[in-house]
């Protein structure tokens, strides 16, 4: 996977059911749980594994989406959102949009050993994610 940037636990990774539009290095949300594509998806398969713990350069916006739209700067560690494309018969969530939107899924948090921030406003497309371990719902670990 050539967006992971710290490995996580070699037993955090899992073979599940989703989309066909998934595609090797893409963020998502099993249910409520973060994780990474480790493949593309496998048609014979109708799924493929991920990677539930780890960090990853993923895209990240300096926003909150919270009423009104509005910039906000991304600082080392804080805490990341997720929302997306839900798909209903696998449940994942995918096409994301990482950004500091209270409200959405805790997704992760922007990396707290980067030292760097995203100004408000700006995209940064390979941003260093840690994923949030565990999640709850009927798909958590």
């Amino acid at each position: 996977m050539t967006n992971q940037i710290k490995y996580g636990r070699p037993e955090a990774r899992r073979f599940y059911k989703c989309p066909s539009a998934v595609t090797s290095g893409m963020p998502v949300l099993i249910g409520t749980m973060a994780a990474v594509a480790i493949d593309a998806y496998d048609s014979s398969l109708g799924g493929t594994t991920f990677e539930l713990t780890g960090t990853y350069g993923l895209t990240v916006i300096g926003q909150s989406a919270q009423s009104p739209v509005s910039g906000l700067q991304v600082n080392p560690g804080d805490e990341l959102f997720a929302s997306g494309t839900l798909d209903a018969t696998t449940g994942v969530t995918y096409n994301l949009t990482i950004d500091k939107t209270r409200g959405n899924c805790p997704f992760g948090n922007y990396d707290p050993t980067n030292g760097e921030t995203i100004a408000s406003g700006v995209t940064n497309t390979y941003a260093p994610v840690r994923l949030k371990e565990g999640g709850s719902g009927p798909y958590a670990s």
